[in-house]
């Protein structure tokens, strides 16, 4: 049953619809008897205005419904669908208001007898307050409209709906906790946070109505909507990155959709659009936009100067909103995985001479890094002699000092500095900024803002271990951000740390637990902000998991339970799980499709250090009913790395499972 209450002051009309004829009949204000509406109320709706729009509940498929006043509870066929156009006057309405009206079914129950009633609660409101209309008034007209395609396509979304439940919660071995934390901020994308426009672009704010613009250094954070909505990633670097944001003349990428230059959020532009063609099914996107993404990347070289490899300028813009002088590996590893991005995607686009201009770049910067910022034990910032800019971090321990390394993880692109520094400098990070108990730290410094509280964990931006604490430090360094702390748990898993990372991640569950703090909401400088979305790295690095698209190549290679391994993926075009299983002399790995398709022609797996003997890949139907398909392929091994080539690529398709048996 559904209570119509009073809503003083709106205008309000009541509609109902027949389930079987489709047709709608309106309701006299008088028989609903809605108080304090009379008919003089009624006017035309300004389609417009902010708040307007339509709400309905309806009733699916079970006999006759009723709507009822609330005055005399005599009873009128409604049968399906009650729906409620507002304006946009706002109104304090709440529970404490008389009842005014009920829908309700009514249906006969025999002993032991059990019925299940679907109720739709739908709404319509097309307008945004950044004045652009919503993606979904392409598809539906008002609220009615979404009922009945609802309810038409209702068996079909429940069962993908469960799919999709099962795949990622339950046909995993990674422990109930970290499933549920590493998949709440991806409810980030359903709330005030992140807007679809009708013309089709994402755009989003850095939390709820804080900071405008998609800002590129906050979302270069971001994992999450990229690869389980690929489309939408790609619409912001083609309609905001390589679009409204972009300037012609200089490649420069305004990190709010303007004309400002920000350091990191440049070189991720390169990379996010790196990324967006490793979730395409083809290289349709690259082909299109590869004359801007060069563009993007050239700008960044400008900074760069003399062609060393390393950006040395006083104009390092980022996102602790202040800018760093000198070299450091925060802006620096996100140049050299930018380099080597664009040189994967010059090769791709037959630019020979731009593929080896950035590698060369790419070297040298490399070298440069390691023999003047690595300190025997991390990654330092080599501020210039005699310069006495506030905010920078000199010889402490960011936190982010190799977030371009983990970009680089991300894009399969290999190690940005020798995996001996990297793994020395994250696991300093964790030595040292990691905190099981913020409060000691935080009572000599206290922060500017408090995401975390005494008594509980978390992972400082930076530290200085070594002494050197500049009297104004890097902004923001004794607050706990949980995208930093994502993105340094992802790291630290990628180099084979996975006890580290889960530390970290456990400590943002114990903050975020539902008693302290909204689960679902982690803050920063907003609500639901979005660089918690970097939540979904942390997945990637557990799995090792790496995919191109338009090569159909797939990797996977787990951080954690290699002998009994099993986690979710998506990929572009499909999802579903990747499981790997030692036994004895052998080792499975299965790749099963959920949902959508995949396309395969390499495949890439982490065995123990033997000789690999014999490779055997086979598609399997999820029913049984037929024998698995054996498929022609060749295998090449690199240390502990097993590299595997079919024949011809394979579609694998949505209950179908790729199996391959490694034997040594």
């Amino acid at each position: 049953m559904w209570a119509v209450r009073e809503f003083a002051g709106r205008s309000a009309r009541l509609e109902i619809v027949d389930d079987a004829s489709g047709g709608w009949g309106h309701v006299n204000v008088d028989d609903i008897a809605l108080s304090n509406v009379l008919a003089d109320d009624y006017r035309e709706f300004d389609e417009h205005a902010l708040g307007y729009g339509s709400m309905a509940l309806s009733l699916v498929g079970l006999g006759q419904a009723w709507a009822a006043r609330g005055d005399d509870q005599d009873m009128y066929p409604a049968n399906v669908w009650h729906a409620v156009n507002v304006s946009h006057d706002p109104v304090e309405s709440g529970f404490e208001k008389p009842l005014v009206g009920e829908f309700a079914s009514t249906f006969s129950l025999q002993p032991g007898e059990s019925r299940e009633v679907t109720f739709i609660v739908s709404w319509h409101f097309p307008n945004l307050h950044t004045g652009h209309g919503r993606m979904y008034t392409n598809w539906f007209t008002d609220a009615r409209d979404v009922a009945v395609q609802l309810a038409k396509d209702l068996e079909r979304l429940r069962a993908d709906t469960l799919r999709f439940c099962d795949a990622y919660y339950r046909q995993t071995t990674l422990p109930w906790w970290l499933s549920t934390r590493l998949m709440m901020p991806v409810a980030n994308l359903a709330t005030g946070t992140a807007q679809w426009w009708q013309n089709g672009r994402f755009w989003a704010w850095e939390g709820v109505c804080c900071c405008e613009g998609t800002c590129t250094h906050v979302w270069n954070y971001a994992q999450a909507d990229a690869w389980l909505f690929p489309e939408l990633a790609r619409s912001t670097r083609i309609m905001q990155d390589l679009g409204e944001a972009f300037e012609e003349t200089s490649g420069l990428v305004g990190f709010r959709s303007d004309r400002n230059f920000a350091a990191d959020g440049q070189a991720g532009t390169v990379l996010k659009c790196y990324r967006e063609h490793l979730t395409s099914p083809d290289d349709a996107f690259l082909r299109k936009h590869w004359s801007r993404i060069k563009a993007a990347l050239e700008y960044l070289i400008t900074e760069d100067g003399d062609d060393n490899g390393v950006i040395e300028s006083d104009r390092q813009h980022n996102t602790y909103d202040i800018s760093f002088v000198g070299p450091n590996t925060f802006v620096g590893s996100l140049y050299l995985a930018a380099l080597r991005a664009g040189e994967e995607m010059a090769k791709r686009m037959d630019d020979a001479d731009a593929a080896r201009r950035y590698h060369g770049l790419f070297e040298r910067g490399r070298a440069w890094t390691v023999e003047n910022l690595f300190n025997g034990e991390y990654f330092e910032q080599r501020v210039p002699p005699g310069d006495e800019r506030p905010w920078q971090y000199g010889t402490g321990c960011l936190s982010d000092q190799l977030f371009g390394q983990n970009w680089a993880h991300v894009l399969d692109l290999g190690d940005v500095y020798p995996a001996d520094k990297v793994r020395s400098a994250l696991a300093a990070v964790f030595k040292y900024n990691w905190a099981p108990d913020v409060g000691p730290l935080n009572k000599k410094y206290p922060p500017e803002r408090w995401f975390a509280r005494p008594g509980e964990p978390g992972l400082f931006i930076c530290t200085w271990p070594r002494g050197g604490r500049p009297k104004q430090p890097v902004r923001y360094r004794d607050e706990v951000w949980t995208g930093i702390e994502y993105q340094v748990a992802a790291g630290l898993a990628w180099e084979g740390m996975a006890d580290e990372a889960l530390l970290i991640v456990r400590g943002i569950d114990e903050r975020y637990d539902g008693r302290k703090h909204n689960p679902w909401n982690e803050v920063e400088c907003g609500d639901h902000y979005a660089r918690a979305l970097a939540s979904w790295g942390v997945l990637h690095a557990l799995a090792g998991f790496t995919f191109d698209g338009p090569a159909g190549k797939l990797g996977f290679s787990p951080r954690i339970q290699q002998d009994g391994f099993e986690c979710f993926f998506s990929a572009g075009t499909g999802w579903g799980n990747l499981a790997q299983r030692r036994e004895g002399r052998t080792q499975t790995n299965r790749v099963q499709v959920e949902w959508g398709t995949l396309r395969l022609g390499e495949l890439a797996f982490e065995v123990p250090s033997v000789d690999v003997r014999s490779v055997q890949v086979a598609i399997v139907d999820g029913d049984g009913a037929t024998a698995p398909r054996v498929l022609p392929a060749q295998f090449n091994q690199d240390g502990a790395r097993c590299g595997v080539r079919l024949d011809e690529r394979v579609e694998v398709r949505a209950g179908q499972r790729l199996e391959v048996a490694i034997a040594w």
